[in-house]
């Protein structure tokens, strides 16, 4: 070898002696071994090592441990033999203590938070699920701690993308303060995109976003949320941001799939199995071609200017919408309501005109009828 070409070699072994962390792979659980990889016995212990902007995979296995992170990462879950799930369980150590307080007041024990994010950055998950049972602290009446199995605190982003939140529960006499997944925003900007995730077995309400500001936006799309509410009155989804809720599937709630009071869309969604679909207030909102059955109640109007249009509504026990307050500024148009007692209720303005009933037994109703 040429002594131009040994300096070459040598360079080349040296650059590689040298690489930098971030061009190796990062790995809990051991089911992934080898001189490019990184292994962690704990998701946290990996959280804490590895550099801003790193994809740490987790093998399929249980986890119990409770995860803050604050700086840019993606935690992605991967399969191991024939099992498909990394699943973060209750904390080992049995301390159940919250971990952060959220803008709207109540302190949270969150099993993975993310907060203070530095350097800026988003942290997103992927395929991995995180389950409650077990995380059963007191939640009394008065200032009642919650429980909440992914929480993005304010100023943070990210993605939730195949996630499955489950039993986050922490249910007591007095009441319910289990969140799934909840998305909060009190200063700076935030955007934070959850789709195609699991939430279900939820005490209050499956997916929370809220802001009060609106320097932020939350986008739900295609999740499956069922049994949320479970100890109270907590909503499917419940979104007090500007953003979209679209394209998700929310049943078997025994409150309300969807609410919302922040500039909205919402579009696509399928609700049926539980007693309001939406109850939404404020302007700028607009609910579009969302499919609603079996309920009570299709949807409230609290207040405001929203639009509601092409909605298809079947089988309601009470009205298709009922507009509450003397909320009559809203626009309805191009909506099929089928099989209801009452089409409208406490209307104190003119009918909806360019709307399609089939099936309907009074056209008007009132607070007796209809809340």
């Amino acid at each position: 070898m040429s002594r131009h070409l040994a300096w070459i070699f040598l360079g080349v072994m040296t650059l590689a002696a040298s690489a930098p962390l971030e061009a190796l792979n990062y790995e809990v659980g051991g089911c992934r071994t080898g001189s490019t990889y990184v292994n962690f016995a704990t998701i946290s212990a990996a959280v804490s090592a590895v550099p801003a902007g790193a994809t740490i995979l987790i093998c399929a296995g249980v986890y119990p441990e409770q995860v803050t992170i604050t700086h840019p990462l993606t935690l992605k879950g991967i399969p191991s033999g024939n099992a498909n799930r990394a699943v973060i369980v209750a904390s080992a150590n049995g301390n159940f203590a919250p971990n952060v307080t959220s803008i709207n007041g109540p302190p949270f024990y969150a099993q993975i938070l993310i907060e203070n994010v530095t350097p800026a950055g988003v942290v997103n998950l992927t395929g991995i699920t995180i389950d409650g049972n077990g995380i059963n602290f007191d939640c009394p009446s008065l200032s009642p701690q919650h429980l909440a199995g992914v929480f993005y605190a304010s100023g943070t982003s990210g993605t939730v993308n195949q996630v499955t939140a489950r039993n986050q529960l922490s249910t007591s006499a007095s009441g319910a303060c289990g969140e799934g997944i909840w998305a909060e925003n009190g200063a700076g900007t935030q955007t934070v995109n959850i789709t195609n995730s699991s939430v279900r077995n939820i005490g209050d309400s499956g997916i929370t976003a809220t802001s009060s500001n609106s320097s932020g936006s939350v986008a739900i799309k295609t999740n499956f949320v069922i049994d949320t509410g479970v100890g109270f009155t907590g909503a499917g989804i419940a979104d007090f941001s500007a953003g979209q809720v679209s394209g998700n599937v929310v049943t078997h709630n025994p409150t309300t799939a969807i609410i919302t009071g922040g500039p909205m869309t919402m579009q696509g969604n399928t609700v049926a199995d539980l007693t309001w679909a939406f109850d939404i207030s404020g302007s700028d909102i607009t609910v579009q071609s969302n499919y609603i059955s079996n309920v009570q109640v299709g949807i409230a109007i609290e207040g405001g200017s929203p639009i509601v249009k092409s909605n298809t509504i079947t089988h309601t026990s009470g009205c298709a919408l009922t507009f509450r307050y003397n909320s009559n500024n809203a626009t309805i148009t191009g909506n099929h309501i089928n099989d209801s007692p009452y089409a409208f209720a406490n209307l104190s303005g003119p009918l909806p005109s360019h709307n399609v009933l089939f099936n309907v037994d009074s056209v008007q109703g009132s607070t007796t009828t209809c809340p």
